[in-house]
């Protein structure tokens, strides 16, 4: 492009606009990004309620419970805050090295800048793929179209000519530009989207959203029982000593406040483990989709293929014209295209070189025409060349149909260059970007890709994990064949259809589902596949690299987009290859995988004991038996700490890999095994305080020691049943969480057999026969919770008719 007529800013105007803030970034201290960190972590619920009864229960003499319940709140956040303070540096480091780049003008030369460094006034380069990082006013555009989809939701692409304003966050599709940034920072538009989009910033998942909603109703029956306790005050039924007790002992066993801080763990180590490996975390809720993704779409080009293209050979179809003049018009027509982002037009420059002509007109490419056309000068004469797909040309039937069937089959990518009779071109005109008429057939020009090495194995290592996978390219469905032919798997023998036979069908849903190679879809038709998946019940993923697949990549459960692919693609994704590594979305996938099955496993220790503290708490306030309130907010805290908290942790930070899809809602999963397990724990919690109170005659301390001592017991068999509840085989890592858990057994008689310890928790130093009581109640109720193992609700999640993933 010609700097000339924009010769851009100076530096010294560039210094002076940085020096007042007319920068293309939010203005704000660094520590404001950590303020939504330390507020979502400092203030919530759980410590407004808990910090009141805490200053309570010291007011009252109570340090022992005070200690017990301040320290819960004030662990929970700090670690809270570590973690996710320690996951925004490190993903904010990472995001730095693949942050968003913008070309500007600078004293009448080119350079690449980040797009955060762009000042107000500069000059901005626009080609195919980029995305509008500030508003501004067109300064020169040639065939300049936007698509403006994510702004206004319209998906045709928009004319733009000179002086015509540009909002930030539209895409670039096709042609060329440049624009000056009028509006930066705050005052934009869309406020540097891109790299807003890969900024760290929590955002909650749907699993979060469920553990959330759980969380608020817990609460809210735990401030009702709360008011029920006012009740009982009122009526002189407790004391006001033990109505403190009673809300703090409520509160800490029936918000299940480490939860959530176990999810946000769990989803920000996963977020910097997977960025660390090259895919970088756009989107935190992306983590979770990973786990449930059982079908993959993607494009041929880029992904199974290099996308390195290389022109192969060219078959002559006008016997007038030698093979040296036919390399020598489409050098030309290579060199002028305003295409030069296009492989192909790169792979011919790369092959016969540049050839200056005068341009006098063109059409870009586009996807929805598979064409694109110039109109220009070759010394005196003028000329109108056309390449494109041979479907988009060729209006008829043709002689040489043979010899293009037989370059397809090859796997070749087979283009159609033309050009308009010399008696024509005068009257060739591109006003309405249409296909020129009478075109005279030049040469075939195919084009050779090269297959990824590790393609066969990534595509086994994805159905060995129950995954199947969809090729849906723009290329000739014959080209597509021969491309996966090489791949050896089931996928390279099933039929492949085309995108006019999708759009014939009448039953789309079962046609995607019985068809797993699309060969010239159009870019609408890709996310009409990703949605008629959806609707049959599959979790989605859409790899794509080109704006074309801006669209399908938007609408999947999980957008993928290539590191070397457009910005406009990076920007809508959840997941960025940066290493163009199509190898690594197993790895991935299994981490995302392993980060949810970790995440439920450690949800079922918390509501277990919400079920249980529950029933035995409404029990208690009907009076029914006379017994003791259960436990006080020490106990609480010790059992948390033992059979709950400190598993739950080590859970979520196991690496070992999950290799089974999550499909089973969080709730049907996580919801049941707490409910039929709770109720199990809860008959036998009421048990032992009945026989303890009214058969053993012992005293309400040693009641209440006799409870906690069983709920112990029971959840260290929890914890096993969590760890092997489910469809997957133990891993070493739950075996090796299997007999740690037995430590419990020892930390408990230490917290209960050193008199400090007893006297803190006020527990009973329980004798043999009392232990052997407890045993009596443990063992049955742990037989129950197995047997009720055995009764699931029906977990088979829907899904369609078709092929079974592919089976390498």
């Amino acid at each position: 492009m010609n700097h000339e007529s924009t010769p851009g800013q100076t530096t010294a105007e560039v210094a002076e606009r940085t020096l007042k803030g007319l920068v293309n970034r939010t203005r704000r201290s660094a520590w404001a990004d950590y303020l939504p960190i330390v507020s979502r972590h400092v203030f919530t619920l759980f410590n407004f309620i808990v910090i009141p009864a805490a200053v309570a229960l010291f007011y009252q003499g109570e340090w022992q419970a005070g200690i017990s319940v301040t320290g819960t709140a004030l662990i929970n956040t700090i670690i809270g805050l570590f973690q996710d303070w320690r996951a925004k540096r490190q993903l904010d480091h990472l995001a730095i090295l693949t942050a968003t780049k913008a070309r500007v003008i600078r004293d009448g030369q080119s350079c690449e800048i980040p797009a955060g460094d762009v000042v107000e006034g500069d000059t901005i380069m626009l080609m195919a793929g980029d995305t509008v990082i500030a508003d501004g006013t067109v300064l020169d555009a040639k065939f300049l179209e936007l698509d403006e989809a994510l702004l206004t939701g319209e998906s045709d692409p928009v004319r733009r000519e000179k002086g015509a304003t540009l909002l930030s966050g539209s895409m670039c599709v096709t042609g060329e530009g440049t624009y000056r940034a009028d509006k930066v920072g705050d005052q934009a538009f869309a406020q540097n989207i891109s790299s807003a989009a890969r900024r760290y910033s929590y955002s909650s998942s749907p699993m979060t959203h469920v553990i959330n909603w759980i969380i608020s109703i817990l609460s809210v029956t735990a401030l009702v029982l709360c008011a029920l306790y006012f009740t009982l005050y009122y009526l002189k039924l407790v004391s006001g000593d033990q109505l403190v007790l009673m809300i703090a002992a409520t509160i800490t066993s029936m918000i299940p406040q480490g939860l959530v801080l176990t999810a946000t763990v769990s989803f920000t180590i996963g977020a910097v483990v997977i960025s660390r490996r090259g895919a970088l975390v756009q989107r935190l809720n992306a983590v979770e989709a990973m786990a449930s993704v059982d079908v993959i779409c993607t494009d041929k080009t880029g992904t199974l293929t290099t996308n390195r293209l290389r022109l192969d050979q060219i078959k002559i179809l006008a016997a007038d014209v030698p093979e040296a003049e036919v390399q020598r018009r489409l050098s030309l027509f290579a060199t002028a295209s305003i295409d030069q982002k296009n492989k192909n037009i790169q792979a011919i420059c790369a092959a016969y070189g540049r050839h200056e002509a005068t341009v006098l007109d063109q059409i870009p490419f586009k996807s929805q025409n598979r064409y694109s056309a110039v109109k220009l000068r070759d010394e005196k004469e003028e000329r109108v060349f056309v390449l494109g797909a041979p479907e988009a040309l060729i209006k008829g039937s043709v002689d040489w149909n043979d010899d293009l069937v037989k370059l397809q089959k090859t796997g070749l990518r087979v283009l159609l260059f033309a050009e308009v009779p010399s008696e024509s071109v005068a009257a060739t005109s591109f006003a309405n970007a249409t296909l020129p008429q009478n075109l005279r057939f030049v040469a075939l020009v195919a084009l050779a890709d090269e297959l990824r090495p590790d393609a066969a194995s990534v595509l086994k290592a994805l159905s060995a994990q129950g995954i199947a996978f969809k090729v849906i390219s723009g290329d000739n469905p014959e080209t597509v064949r021969a491309t996966i032919a090489h791949l050896e798997l089931p996928l390279s023998r099933e039929p492949i259809v085309s995108g006019k036979d999708l759009a014939a069908t009448k039953d789309l849903a079962a046609f995607v589902a019985d068809h797993s190679v699309f060969g010239r879809v159009e870019p609408l038709q890709k996310v009409q596949i990703v949605e008629a998946l959806q609707k049959a019940g599959w979790h989605v993923a859409m790899i794509g690299d080109g704006v074309n697949d801006v669209l399908p990549i938007k609408k999947a459960n999980l957008g993928i987009a290539m590191g070397e692919g457009s910005q406009a693609a990076k920007t809508v994704s959840s997941l960025v290859l940066e290493k163009n590594d199509f190898a690594m979305l197993p790895e991935t996938i299994e981490e995302g995988r392993t980060i949810v099955r970790n995440l439920r496993r450690g949800a079922k220790l918390f509501l277990v004991k919400n079920v249980y503290s529950l029933i035995i708490i409404l029990l208690y306030a009907t009076g029914v038996f006379g017994l003791p309130f259960p436990y006080l907010p020490q106990q609480v805290s010790l059992l948390n700490w033992l059979v709950i908290g400190v598993p739950a942790f080590l859970i979520a930070l196991t690496r070992e890999r999950s290799l089974v899809a999550t499909r089973t809602s969080f709730l049907r999963d996580v919801g049941w095994f707490a409910v039929r397990t709770g109720i199990v724990f809860a008959v036998a919690g009421i048990a032992i305080l009945a026989l303890s109170k009214h058969v053993w005659l012992n005293d309400e301390k040693t009641q209440r020691t006799m409870l906690l001592s069983m709920l112990v017991l029971l959840g260290i068999t929890n914890l096993h049943r969590a760890l092997t509840d489910g469809n997957e085989q133990p891993i070493a890592a739950d075996k090796f969480l299997f007999h740690l858990s037995f430590l419990v057994i020892p930390a408990y008689l230490i917290a209960m057999y050193w008199p400090f310890s007893a006297g803190f928790f006020r527990l009973t130093m329980l004798s043999v026969v009392q232990w052997l009581e407890v045993l009596l109640v443990a063992v049955p109720a742990y037989g129950l919770s197995v047997l009720s193992d055995r009764i699931r609700l029906d977990n088979k999640p829907a899904r369609i008719s078709g092929n079974p993933p592919i089976r390498g």
